[in-house]
């Protein structure tokens, strides 16, 4: 899903963003979705060891998943009448926010969680930022704001908003010094599937490679290339923009650093950075 063009002028805020994808924290079990708390535990404690301040956007992973497919929303998109399904949704997703925040809380970070509704609207299923001064101000107060993939309004009904595009939105709207964009994956693969080699960096000109970055078929989110092209965004507004393996112990803390141990650096242009 992709946004739609208008946003507040942005904040001047020098912040990490750190996105953690829904397939690196969740996990599918026979006994349905769960958290990866151990995880999400070891990553809060490099995170709070940093000591910067930051904005924490999550996805959704085992938990929005299967029901996009069991609903039918896998465009992004449900009508008014469908508000049953929202709020199905929306209640097993506090489940995993709940779990997410008090992870974050024993790895020592102050984190408090925000609704993607109060902060995001759509337009015929395109989504954006309306207002992130609340995210700015929770900064200055020493608080670590957390945001999930969610359901937001869209005109007479709802539409998914994307972790990714809030991870992107807010980076842009708070004019963040770094946005990470933290996966199950080593990077962004050249021949996924086929090879664990990956791209040490893209920009908007290698046009053949983004071509070939797949779209995943049954994920709402769009998968590793929207994740790509949305980053591009942020890299092209010069932020240093990362897509980069979560799973790593100390890789987060090194790609806010600048120098991950296994990601792809997303830039404006080639040899500019972001």
């Amino acid at each position: 899903m992709s946004r739609i063009l208008r946003a507040p002028p942005p904040l001047e805020t020098g912040c990490a963003v750190v996105k953690l994808g829904g397939g690196l924290i969740t996990v599918d079990g026979a006994d349905g979705p769960r958290a990866d708390r151990v995880l999400l535990l070891e990553r809060a404690r490099e995170l709070a060891a940093a000591g910067r301040p930051l904005v924490l956007v999550h996805g959704t992973g085992a938990f929005g998943k299967p029901p996009a497919r069991h609903y039918g929303y896998l465009d992004g998109r449900l009508a008014r009448g469908r508000a049953d399904v929202v709020a199905r949704v929306s209640r097993d997703l506090a489940r995993l926010e709940l779990d997410v925040v008090d992870c974050l809380e024993q790895g020592g970070l102050r984190p408090l969680r925000l609704p993607a509704l109060a902060l995001f609207s759509a337009q015929n299923g395109l989504a954006a930022a309306l207002d992130c001064r609340m995210v700015a101000d929770l900064l200055r107060h020493g608080i670590t704001p957390v945001i999930g993939g969610n359901f937001v309004l869209d005109g007479e009904g709802f539409a998914v908003c994307s972790s990714d595009i809030i991870a992107v939105d807010v980076a842009l709207a708070l004019r963040a010094a770094c946005l990470v964009l933290a996966t199950r994956a080593r990077g962004v693969y050249r021949d996924y599937g086929q090879s664990e080699a990956i791209y040490p960096q893209l920009t908007p000109e290698d046009g053949e490679a983004l071509a070939g970055i797949g779209r995943a078929g049954l994920d709402v989110s769009g998968g590793m290339r929207a994740k790509v092209v949305n980053g591009l965004r942020a890299a092209g507004h010069g932020i240093a923009t990362f897509v980069v393996d979560g799973r790593l112990p100390g890789n987060l803390a090194k790609t806010l650093s600048g120098a991950p141990d296994s990601g792809t650096r997303l830039l404006a242009s080639a040899g500019i950075g972001g």
